[in-house]
């Protein structure tokens, strides 16, 4: 009697994991690119003032990060466009100097929004694509 229900409720599960799966592969194609792309974050200690370089792979680590930014909207062709320009852009890592873990300054936030912007547009664009076109499909072949 309930096996309809049932039914429905692991296709919405399969359609969830299916979901999740995709944005996680566009997500790790996101960065294979970036890092593809020769892009090094260079970082400055805040504790003792020591610079380094990160790759990409190592800045996407850190998950606690503190920025200011002012959205600066122009005009791209025939659409208008905001985007955040950084002022300042930290995040949390283990200083290779001072060996403390301390907030690290982005020196290159706007380069690298500019590297990274264009590359996840097409990665998660190409996603949401899938998820769309799987959509129709899914709703030609249950109606």
């Amino acid at each position: 009697m309930y096996a309809w229900l049932a039914v429905v409720l692991l296709a919405i599960l399969a359609c969830v994991i299916f979901m999740a799966g995709l944005f996680v592969t566009a997500w790790r194609h996101t960065l294979a690119q970036v890092e593809a792309s020769g892009l090094r974050y260079r970082m400055r200690c805040e504790s003792c003032g020591f610079e380094f370089e990160l790759s990409p792979r190592e800045f996407a680590r850190s998950g606690m990060r503190r920025s200011r930014s002012t959205t600066r909207t122009r005009a791209k062709g025939v659409a208008l466009v905001s985007q955040p320009h950084y002022h300042y852009v930290a995040k949390r890592f283990v200083c290779p100097a001072c060996g403390e873990r301390a907030w690290c300054e982005n020196l290159n936030a706007n380069e690298a929004r500019d590297v990274v912007n264009p590359i996840a547009l097409r990665s998660f664009g190409a996603a949401l694509v899938v998820l769309v076109v799987t959509g129709f499909v899914l709703r030609a072949v249950l109606v």
